[in-house]
């Protein structure tokens, strides 16, 4: 291959991976995107780090303060309690070509004793976490 052929190989491979990447909603219509579902969580550990079980969590948009908690399956939700993980959000809960803002509340006997910023985005395809810490210690 010569060397002008590659250069230009090159530049319409950036220019592809740009365009996808700074599309807006109207343009992820015609984004592949894969069939892999993100979905963020955060464990939540005691002082000797050892999973804790949480009665209830929630998951708030601080710009909106709607509720955006994850659901699970009961089994899935069991499974996830016993590690001390707990959903934060996932594919498809915040949008496409967003940022926001959220906050996870985790409660026990009906006192929240724990509670976290993140900063999350998404593109055409998935979501990202931009900032927080998601290993939790009560």
């Amino acid at each position: 291959m010569n060397k002008p052929f590659k250069l230009i190989a090159i530049a319409l491979s950036l220019l592809l991976a740009t365009s996808q990447m700074s599309c807006d909603e109207d343009e992820c219509d015609d984004v592949a995107c894969t069939l892999v579902l993100i979905r963020l969580s955060v464990t939540v550990t005691d002082e000797n780090q050892d999973p804790v079980e949480l009665d209830s969590f929630e998951v708030i948009n601080l710009d909106t303060n709607e509720n955006i908690t994850v659901s699970l399956l009961p089994e899935e939700l069991e499974e996830w309690l016993r590690q001390g993980r707990y959903p934060l959000a996932e594919d498809g809960s915040i949008g496409v070509n967003l940022q926001q803002e959220i906050q996870f509340r985790g409660f026990i006997d009906n006192q929240e004793v724990i509670r976290s910023n993140y900063v999350i985005s998404s593109d055409c395809c998935h979501i990202n976490l931009v900032s927080g810490d998601v290993d939790l210690t009560i």
